[in-house]
């Protein structure tokens, strides 16, 4: 039971984490960036949140996607073996090609980061936010398509875990606190 419990918490936060980083990545690129040449209003709000205060947001969630992907990607390796010395690549290209463009999506978003911080260089950081950004969008297309695919394992589980928890005064946030 606990095991099933920490399968659907890490899918969880991978959908809670991954669609708050698509989103205000979205938000960022397209009400900041896109048409503004230099000149970013960063005063500007969009739902009641600044551009400073939407980067928080798109950081706090990118590290704890990461962190949470990682350890998805680690618990499902696997799965990663088998479906590349099995040959069914073909069969899980929809899977393999998302989990590749989360790789170069963090990379890059990465990369710029680090940039920023040690090097300072605002060309290059640039260079590396735009193909971020372009990528990011085909990553948020197979994100959606990927939710879209395993939503009903999201509903079965969350139904089995309150179903065998009837009666026993089980409460989803004590898991937490064991």
């Amino acid at each position: 039971m606990t095991k099933n419990i920490n399968h659907f918490i890490i899918n969880l936060g991978l959908l809670v984490f991954g669609t708050a980083a698509s989103f205000s990545g979205m938000l960022i690129q397209i009400k900041y960036h896109l048409g503004n040449h230099e000149s970013i209003d960063i005063n500007e709000f969009a739902f009641g949140i600044n551009y400073q205060g939407w980067t928080v947001i798109h950081k706090f969630s990118i590290v704890v996607l990461s962190l949470l992907m990682i350890y998805h990607i680690y618990r499902h390796w696997k799965w990663y073996k088998g479906v590349i010395t099995k040959g069914l690549i073909a069969k899980n290209q929809q899977v393999l090609i998302f989990s590749l463009l989360f790789i170069v999506v963090a990379a890059t978003g990465l990369t710029s980061w680090f940039i920023d911080l040690l090097i300072g260089d605002q060309f290059q950081r640039k260079e590396f936010i735009e193909i971020h950004d372009k990528i990011a969008i085909i990553f948020s297309i197979y994100l959606v398509l990927h939710i879209i695919k395993r939503f009903k394992w999201f509903l079965n589980n969350f139904e089995k875990m309150t179903r065998k928890t009837k009666g026993l005064s089980f409460n989803f946030f004590s898991y937490f606190y064991l």
